[in-house]
């Protein structure tokens, strides 16, 4: 799990291993989500979750959207935009983690990999990316072992896609907000990143809980 004072690798930067067109994918979701420029979304706040005022109620109805795999249904809920998504599958969980879960992957490998990268904005401006993986694993054991590691600070997690090119441009995931959610061969990995303006702590927290949701 990526921490706020976690080192991402042994010289204490990170380990990407996506490619060239991840780095292209992310350089694209920071230049339209406004990395060197505001950006805004028109409407206004509902009513309840923090700052953001977001209801209970519509929190919930974007988690059933979620988990039926529907994404923008899910945000508009949370009166957000979707600014952009990139997303790649991957067969090498080892490659594409760092610290003690890579270490796990490389004892128990994992059968599949996919990962997105949602570039989100509120209504006042605020401009996050919201990393999501589904790990399937080869034996539903694994996956409780797998999130018991993942959940503990400093034992680090699966490399969020493009996280190269977002540090490069000053967005890192400090580890809050994280949620893991595991179900039956499943991990879901969630993890959130400001981009740009104060999200309210709160309500970020509910966009990655409603993230894990996904089913992939």
């Amino acid at each position: 799990m990526g921490k706020p004072d976690q080192p991402r690798g042994p010289d204490g930067k990170w380990e990407p291993r996506g490619g060239g067109v991840v780095v292209v994918g992310v350089a694209l979701v920071l230049s339209a989500s406004g990395i060197g420029g505001g950006t805004g979304v028109g409407g206004s706040a509902v009513d309840a979750v923090g700052s953001a005022n977001v209801s209970t109620a519509r929190v919930a109805q974007s988690k059933q959207s979620a988990r039926k795999g529907r994404a923008d249904d899910a945000w508009r809920g949370l009166n957000l935009r979707r600014v952009r998504k990139a997303a790649e599958p991957a067969l090498n969980c080892a490659v594409n983690s760092y610290g003690q879960v890579r270490d796990f992957f490389l004892r128990n490998p994992c059968k599949a990999l996919d990962r997105t990268l949602f570039t989100l904005a509120d209504p006042d401006g605020n401009t996050f990316v919201v990393s999501v993986s589904w790990v399937r694993m080869r034996q539903r054991s694994d996956v409780r072992r797998l999130k018991d590691l993942i959940d503990v600070d400093g034992t680090g997690s699966v490399t969020q896609l493009g996280a190269a090119a977002l540090t490069t441009r000053g967005v890192r995931f400090t580890g809050t907000p994280f949620r893991s959610r595991p179900h039956g061969d499943l991990l879901v990995v969630a993890e959130g990143a400001v981009v740009s303006g104060s999200p309210d702590p709160e309500f970020f927290s509910v966009v990655v809980d409603v993230a894990a949701e996904l089913p992939g």
